[in-house]
């Protein structure tokens, strides 16, 4: 309907660009449809993607306090609110990947992404706040400075470097135009706050430098821009 309306009403046609994005949950949103979008625009529409914060890894919780996790969570919505039917039509070849059961692997990002081809700019931060907020305290929210036990600490680490290595697996080679944005810093869908101009990687380039060689691409080529320092918030931009 969004779509249709777009079109109908605001001018949608041949020749212009389309910036399909969401951020946290509607990352998620978004990366799951990203690839449908080009099918339901008029011919000519160049559409892209920005995926803010919704890379979530595979890992279990620090505390058993945080129940369902993330990932029960997504198999969960996937196979009660038609999620299969989605992934059927965006990406065949993520359902071939994971079939039956492990479907609700194509809604979550350490999964899907690597089947995403639609031009996109994802970004995630290494030590992403609402999963550790989750994961660590069972925090129904994003603690806005949390302070972690030693024990604590090691889990963090090791999620912050997981992330750092799963991101320099992408773009995959089905995502021939993509652009990879990961500082190693404690935050968390920041491109509709003030630090999507402020908070940089180490080499001093923020999310909306990003986005801004992203948009003047067109979104062809592929970008990375990874921190690989090591430890908590180690990221000279934070």
């Amino acid at each position: 309907a969004m779509m249709r309306d777009l079109s109908a009403t605001q001018g949608l046609a041949e020749g212009a660009t389309l910036l399909f994005s969401g951020g946290s949950a509607g990352g998620r949103g978004a990366m799951a449809w990203l690839d449908v979008i080009p099918r339901m625009v008029p011919q000519g529409v160049k559409v892209l993607g920005l995926l803010d914060s919704g890379y979530y890894l595979d890992i279990d919780p620090y505390t058993s306090d945080f129940s369902p996790d993330f990932m029960v969570e997504t198999s969960l919505i996937t196979n009660t609110m038609n999620g299969t039917a989605l992934v059927k039509a965006a990406s065949p070849e993520c359902e071939a990947a994971y079939p039956g059961e492990q479907i609700w692997k194509c809604m979550y990002g350490t999964y899907r992404m690597p089947f995403v081809t639609t031009p996109y700019l994802m970004t995630a931060a290494q030590y992403d706040g609402w999963q550790l907020s989750h994961d660590v305290h069972a925090y129904a929210g994003i603690e806005s400075s949390p302070v972690y036990t030693d024990e604590e600490l090691a889990y963090v680490n090791t999620f912050g470097a997981r992330t750092q290595a799963m991101a320099t697996t992408l773009p995959s080679q089905l995502s021939t135009s993509a652009s990879i944005y990961s500082p190693a810093c404690y935050n968390h869908h920041i491109s509709e706050q003030p630090n999507f101009w402020k908070t940089a990687t180490s080499d001093n380039v923020t999310q909306y430098d990003a986005l801004k060689t992203f948009l003047k691409a067109d979104g062809e080529g592929v970008n990375v821009w990874i921190d690989d320092c090591k430890g908590y918030e180690c990221g000279g931009g934070c």
